[in-house]
């Protein structure tokens, strides 16, 4: 298999990347499969979480977060995982990944990268020690809070942008009404006029809503 996969990087390479031997492409496949297995089993993590309202590049960049976190350093290989992840073989290994809730240690996948149709092997490994599971505990418990410290950020950040909005709101809306239209010509009075009168009538409308008092000025408007 490797023969024909040497022959192919050479026979369909760009000229300007440099030749690999049979042993350096097995080497560098072996590396795909090791960091791409890693990254797919963060991925699983964060979709185990739900996180409310991601989609799907959200699920990936705090994916990217926890690889470099767990391990170090960034995730340089996203356009492999591209390419493999829409493989039948590939989704059913990680369907398998998520059901399972290995860890990335725990993960390796073997595909054929002429074919794409080699069956998806998991190593199995002799039940971990409790030292083991101690630290894989501690790791889950580190990873969830620090997906929790993130979604607090996250909504801490859009709630003061919220209250900025409104409060930027607030004040043109005040403007409007304490412009003098007297210095304006015909139309831009009209035009000023109309936009104070649907204010005056808002705001009206929503004393009228909230008052609970019959006594309340204009409950009876």
């Amino acid at each position: 298999m490797w023969e024909r996969i040497t022959t192919f990087y050479h026979e369909y390479k760009n000229p300007n990347i440099a030749n690999h031997s049979e042993g350096s492409l097995m080497n560098r496949w072996s590396t795909i499969q090791k960091l791409t297995n890693n990254f797919c089993a963060y991925i699983v993590q964060v979709e185990s979480l739900h996180p409310s309202g991601a989609m799907e590049q959200d699920k990936i960049e705090k994916a990217k977060v926890l690889y470099k976190e767990m391990l170090g350093s960034n995730f340089t290989i996203e356009h492999c995982w591209c390419l493999l992840r829409h493989q039948p073989k590939w989704q059913q290994h990680i369907s398998t990944l998520g059901e399972k809730r290995m860890s990335p240690e725990k993960v390796f996948g073997v595909i054929d990268v002429e074919q794409a149709e080699e069956d998806i092997e998991v190593l199995v490994e002799r039940p971990p020690s409790k030292k083991a599971e101690k630290e894989r505990e501690k790791k889950r418990k580190s990873i969830e809070t620090t997906m929790e410290e993130h979604r607090n950020v996250t909504l801490k950040a859009d709630l003061e942008r919220s209250v900025a909005f409104e409060l930027k709101k607030k004040k043109l809306k005040a403007k409007i009404m304490l412009l003098d239209l007297s210095g304006l010509n015909v139309m831009q009075q009209e035009y000023f006029f109309y936009i104070q009168r649907k204010m005056f009538e808002a705001w009206r409308k929503d004393i009228r809503d909230t008052s609970t008092s019959p006594s309340t000025p204009y409950g009876g408007v």
